[in-house]
């Protein structure tokens, strides 16, 4: 049996202080996408200087006045103590411009975008950023992290099998090594903090990670239960490109009062069953539809129905569909509930036109994360 994922590992030259998490949005705000130039990846991770790109749709549509501001933050993600001017090169806090309404869609909506560097805003620094989009009220309707990257040393990764025998079939190890000729580096221990991010989602992280071994211009981190994730298996997927027919996993579609249903077949929970492959875009999703040009403006929303086969191991509270289309959150709007009538756990979300994916996940009395 083997398990995939991809990771992200991030190292910081700074000084941590305590976690806070930052993962909002607004009950009227969908289809938040913040993603570089160079890739279809909604990851929050950019080189510095390069194009940023944020878009996203308010559904009551009558196009409000937002502005966004971008925060600098600690390695714990709290805000630090900078001065602005020391990390941004213009304004931090400027007004979006650039929004354009709905064209036939049965949902209105008003669609928003903006990027950075622009004309206005230019972050100077590596590090740790907040973006925080508000209205003219000053209430916050997004916020997202962003991790500002300099390439200042080089990595060398490996991913291998878990070497506990328990764990052998079901986790994978990151192993790596920092290259550091061109960069002194007196206390390792103090002066570098490591994140290793798996797929995008801050709610599966390993960090404070010190450094094993060292080397002449390399430190090593060659742990196996430090650096031990589980595999998990690959994200499931549908298709709604195509408003009023079927599609990839798609078995119904039918015209509800004012918006389409369409109804995914239903879903097998997979923890205690071997790892499937078939490729997937590691949990993102892709704005797109048949029944228009612009996919910004005139991809429609719709209802989408997911179901779960439930077990004697199937947790009926607590459980969620899960992906990016929310940012990988735990909230009421992607919770699942049992019906009592078809034995089945069931949510109803309202998603643009696109491909998407999606897993299913759970809460333990810790509030730690786990998919299934």
């Amino acid at each position: 049996m083997t398990y995939k994922t991809y990771f992200f590992l991030i190292i910081f030259f700074c000084y941590s202080l305590q976690v806070k998490t930052q993962n909002f949005t607004a009950d009227f705000i969908k289809s938040v996408v913040l993603k570089t130039k160079n890739t279809e990846n909604y990851n929050p991770i950019a080189r510095l200087g390069e194009t940023i790109s944020i878009s996203f749709d308010d559904l009551e549509a009558d196009q409000k006045n937002y502005s966004y501001t971008i925060s600098h933050c600690t390695y714990e993600w709290i805000p630090s103590e900078i001065n602005t001017s020391e990390y941004i090169d213009g304004f931090a806090n400027y007004e979006i411009q650039d929004f354009k309404n709905s064209f036939s869609t049965l949902q209105d909506y008003t669609h928003y975008s903006f990027k950075f560097p622009n004309q206005n805003t230019r972050i100077k620094i590596s590090g740790n950023y907040l973006l925080t989009v508000f209205n003219e009220d000053e209430e916050i309707c997004i916020q997202r992290r962003l991790v500002v990257y300099e390439q200042n040393v080089t990595i060398g990764t490996k991913k291998i099998r878990d070497r506990s025998i328990k764990d052998i079939q079901k986790k994978q190890v990151i192993q790596f090594s920092i290259y550091h000729p061109d960069l002194q580096i007196n206390n390792p221990s103090k002066e570098l903090k490591v994140y290793i991010l798996q797929n995008d989602d801050w709610n599966f992280i390993k960090k404070d990670i010190k450094p094993q071994y060292f080397k002449k211009n390399e430190i090593a981190y060659q742990y196996n239960k430090e650096t031990s994730f589980f595999g998990g298996n690959e994200f499931l997927y549908f298709d709604s490109k195509n408003l009023t027919g079927t599609n990839i996993s798609v078995f119904r579609t039918k015209l509800g009062n004012l918006l389409y249903h369409k109804y995914l077949y239903t879903n097998t929970p997979r923890y205690s069953l071997p790892y499937t492959y078939f490729p997937d875009i590691n949990g993102t999703f892709s704005i797109r539809t048949l029944n228009g040009t612009d996919q910004a403006i005139e991809s429609d929303y719709i209802w989408m129905h997911f179901s779960l086969e439930t077990n004697e191991n199937t947790p009926l509270d607590n459980s969620y569909v899960y992906g990016s289309f929310n940012n990988y959150a735990l909230n009421k709007k992607n919770e699942l509930h049992y019906n009592e009538n078809t034995k089945l756990l069931e949510a109803t979300i309202l998603l643009k036109q696109g491909f998407y994916n999606y897993t299913f996940a759970t809460t333990d009395k810790n509030n730690s994360v786990e998919t299934y």
